[in-house]
């Protein structure tokens, strides 16, 4: 009872998933004359509210820095004239500055200014470029009434002007999205040899093995070799299966009535079935799995007592009707064994060292239950014998294996 509270424990540890639940946050930004708020979402990290920090608002507006309430506002887009621009609309003259774009609903929206006028002149004073512009607008103030000269398919035009009101700074809300973070993944699986350490119970097979005079089988447990392998059927659920065996011989000699003898003793163990897991990944390279194997296992005890002198039954005129007896009198034969239905809860972290390597170490708790009691003596494969007297031999206790693991 003992060894299956230190199996809960183990993976009680081997499991415990850290869970880190962010909250949803806000972070409000001043960008020039702008308010940004920020909305935090629960999958944004740090390095995403500092890359919306870089970011520059797609916003056509004059002048980034602060201004005074009552500046004045055009509403244009203005962009240096360079002299292809200036040949393409035939403008003869080296100054002035191209209008590019006009903002909805501004004063120069209501004067009916557009794009590729170029601005000449405010109050007959010359535009060479874009700092001129800026120095002749700090002399006026909202609602200030001025004459723009413009050139316009081939002409110069006069308009009169009335300098608009600069539209309060917008606040403005940015959510994002993070495309590029995506839910971890807990492989597509793969296959390994497994070596597996079963803290068997033992002493039912050691009992026997040494009352017909063999040395004992290990009785802190067997190393058993195996392969496994599984893939994953969705949402990091896996399936596959497995196998196990363990196996040992022995021989003694002895002398019967001066007649040589040979014993030999095979022992092996046997354990497979399918498995189910589900991983847990906890970053990229590590993922933990709870999972269970449900299957079948077996101890297997064979027995053979001879001497080496086999006969072939061969009538003769002496005999005409020879029998096995001849083969079976001075040599037999035993195999001895009891079956097992297996479940084995477990538990498992893989390390990933390269794309197609990874180490991997499970713990878990083998449990057997015998669908009859005792063991069985078999003859053939489809004949047995019960075994009268023989014990009700458990098949449980704790396992672990550590070893590569080819795939993730």
């Amino acid at each position: 009872m003992n060894k299956k509270f230190v199996l809960m424990a183990v993976l009680l540890i081997c499991l415990l998933p850290v869970l880190l639940i962010a909250g949803d946050d806000e972070t409000v930004l001043k960008q020039g004359n702008k308010t940004i708020i920020i909305k935090k979402t629960g999958d944004m990290s740090d390095s995403d509210i500092e890359e919306l920090q870089n970011l520059k608002l797609d916003i056509q507006m004059e002048a980034e820095k602060e201004i005074a309430d009552d500046a004045p506002f055009f509403g244009i887009i203005p962009a240096e004239l360079d002299f292809s621009k200036a040949q393409e609309l035939n403008y003869p003259n080296s100054y002035g500055i191209l209008i590019t774009g006009i903002v909805p609903n501004s004063a120069a929206y209501q004067y009916r200014l557009a794009e590729d006028d170029i601005l000449m002149e405010i109050d007959s004073k010359k535009v060479i470029n874009l700092k001129e512009l800026d120095k002749l607008k700090s002399f006026y103030r909202a609602g200030d009434a001025v004459m723009l000269t413009i050139f316009r398919a081939g002409e110069q035009k006069r308009i009169d002007f009335v300098f608009g009101s600069r539209p309060k700074a917008p606040t403005m809300t940015i959510e994002k999205k993070i495309q590029g973070k995506k839910a971890l993944s807990g492989g597509s699986g793969g296959g390994t040899w497994i070596p597996m350490w079963f803290s068997a119970d033992m002493d039912d097979v050691n009992e026997l093995v040494q009352t017909i005079g063999f040395s004992k089988l290990p009785e802190d447990g067997l190393l058993t070799q195996g392969f496994g392998g599984k893939g994953n059927v969705g949402k990091n659920w896996f399936l596959g299966g497995q196998f196990h065996f363990y196996w040992d011989t022995k021989k003694i000699n002895e002398v019967i009535d001066t007649e040589s003898y040979t014993n030999s003793m095979k022992y092996n163990m046997f354990i497979g079935g399918g498995t189910l897991d589900k991983r847990i990944p906890i970053t990229r390279n590590i993922i933990t799995s709870v999972g269970l194997m449900i299957g079948g296992g077996s101890h297997t005890v064979e027995l053979v007592h001879t001497n080496g002198d086999y006969n072939w039954p061969v009538a003769t005129d002496d005999d005409p009707n020879p029998n096995t007896q001849d083969i079976m009198s001075t040599n037999s034969y035993a195999k001895l064994s009891k079956g097992y239905i297996l479940v084995q809860p477990r538990a498992e972290i893989m390390v990933r060292l390269l794309s197609w390597l990874a180490l991997r170490g499970e713990v878990g708790y083998m449990y057997g239950y015998g669908p009859t009691s005792g063991w069985k003596v078999k003859h053939t494969d489809s004949e047995s014998y019960e075994l009268k007297n023989s014990p009700d031999t458990p098949f449980e206790g704790l396992t672990f294996t550590v070893g590569p693991w080819f795939g993730f």
